[in-house]
């Protein structure tokens, strides 16, 4: 026989597992979560190197409840809500966006959609949301920080659909 003729005959590849969307949003978050941690991470050294305390990009996203004062409160509750505020927010995109594109199979067709919802976020963050929530944030952003940081977000958000197919491996068994 001829090798064209058994290639016609066999099998096509196997389809990629159905992933449940409750998979693609956990593992949305917890890559959110991560991108977020590394966020901080960035800014934490970020500050050092211009001579401020670790925690004040912290205290600075604190200013959606204690408003002004966060510039006279050093490491404590504004601290926290500021780190509740950042995790909650990247966590969530990170969930909206594994939903969004957590099907896609193409690595790099993914790597570069995930920088590409990284600075989706960073602009409606920065343009929408915290001129509303707290005025003050957008003004006092340290700006290459921040591109930089939001580079650390896209690659975290990159991990997605790997982590959503180890999460539905691991409940299917």
């Amino acid at each position: 026989m001829n090798p064209d003729e058994i290639s016609v005959f066999e099998a096509p590849p196997p389809p990629f597992p159905e992933i449940a969307p409750l998979h693609l949003a956990l593992a949305g978050l917890e890559s959110g979560v991560l991108g977020a941690a590394l966020m901080i991470g960035w800014f934490a050294l970020d500050s050092l190197f211009e001579r401020q305390y670790w925690w004040a990009i912290l205290n600075l996203w604190g200013s959606a409840v204690y408003h002004n004062r966060v510039f006279s409160m050093g490491l404590g509750i504004a601290t926290l809500a500021g780190a509740a505020a950042h995790f909650f927010l990247h966590g969530a995109a990170g969930a909206v966006w594994s939903l969004v594109a957590g099907r896609l199979r193409n690595q790099w067709v993914h790597l570069a959609a995930s920088f590409a919802a990284s600075a989706f976020c960073y602009i409606a963050l920065h343009y929408a949301f915290w001129p509303v929530v707290s005025p003050v944030v957008p003004r006092a952003t340290p700006m290459p920080a921040t591109l930089l940081a939001y580079v650390l977000f896209g690659a975290a958000l990159s991990r997605n659909p790997f982590r959503a197919t180890q999460l539905s491996w691991s409940w299917k068994a």
